[in-house]
């Protein structure tokens, strides 16, 4: 996995996004993942460079989901974090925690921003934003209720 070659630690803009596109789901999944996995579905189809509606961009990633960390020893993390491409939005780094199990089990609701500036390029890029999750060994992640939104602001 490379990260994208990005310095930006802070953006001030005065316009709205050029675009938003959301997806979200209702179904609940429950699965013990302990690799970074596709969270079911939740997936933007995103492109830039020639033929894409930016030769570059600046996405702002929100998710939020109601999540759930189960355990039999009742201590373990379920991690999240969104994609672009096969590359991490930022802030990168090893511990993406989303969710933590303790005691019994309870479904509650999380959420997290990520960021991935992609310079301008002329050759055509797919970026397809996607929620990865991977659980400690021997937990099981879940996820209910979830909205993925993606604020596109063309370079």
């Amino acid at each position: 996995m490379s990260t994208p070659t990005s310095t930006l630690t802070s953006l001030a803009t005065n316009r709205a996004p050029d675009d938003t596109l959301l997806v979200w789901d209702e179904t609940r999944w429950e699965a013990a993942v302990d690799k970074w996995t596709d969270l079911p579905g939740a997936s933007i189809d995103l492109r830039i460079g020639q033929g894409a509606p930016s030769y570059g961009a600046i996405f702002v990633a929100t998710f939020s989901a109601e999540a759930l960390a189960s355990h039999p020893d009742k201590n373990a993390v379920v991690n999240a974090t969104v994609f672009f491409g096969d590359e991490p939005a930022a802030p990168v780094s090893s511990n993406h925690r989303f969710v933590t199990a303790r005691g019994n089990p309870e479904w509650s609701s999380h959420t997290m921003i990520r960021v991935a500036e992609f310079p301008a390029e002329f050759q055509a890029r797919d970026v397809t934003a996607r929620v990865r999750v991977r659980a400690s060994s021997g937990a099981t992640a879940g996820f209910q209720n979830w909205v993925l939104r993606v604020d596109r602001y063309a370079l």
